[in-house]
């Protein structure tokens, strides 16, 4: 497990860094519901030729990152109730995006610590699992 999120944790250095270069906010967007917000396409307007050349480099490994992204997030999921993957996403972004502690986390939620960390683990595997992050021993 310790892998396991390091390996996440990796990507997510490497996603949440690359959104910054290409402009877009640290943290994506999301609904009501923790659903992905798709992402803006506003060019940054009159620049350098040289800016612009780094700036579609940068984009290049964006849309990547983005899409995997997407996948991950996309397979948090509850197989019966909406609500749980709702909470689970939820939870998912506080932590890992958003950088909350358990506590918070929790009280954001307004369930116990001990089932944040149970969803948060739940939701780290099916995120890692979908991208083929997850480390077996």
């Amino acid at each position: 497990m310790d892998r396991t999120r390091h390996n996440m944790g990796v990507f997510l250095s490497a996603y949440l860094s690359a959104r910054c270069r290409v402009g877009q906010p640290r943290e994506p967007k999301v609904t009501a519901s923790f659903s992905l917000i798709p992402t803006s396409t506003v060019d940054s307007g009159h620049e350098a030729e040289q800016i612009l050349i780094q700036q579609e480099e940068a984009r290049e490994e964006f849309d990547y990152l983005h899409k995997l992204f997407i996948r991950g997030y996309a397979t948090i999921q509850h197989p019966f109730k909406p609500d749980i993957t709702e909470r689970r996403k939820k939870i998912f972004y506080d932590r890992f995006i958003s950088g909350y502690s358990v506590y918070v986390a929790a009280q954001r939620s307004n369930i116990s610590e001990d089932l944040v960390s149970q969803e948060l683990s739940k939701a780290m595997i099916q995120f890692t699992s979908a991208l083929e992050l997850v480390i077996f021993r």
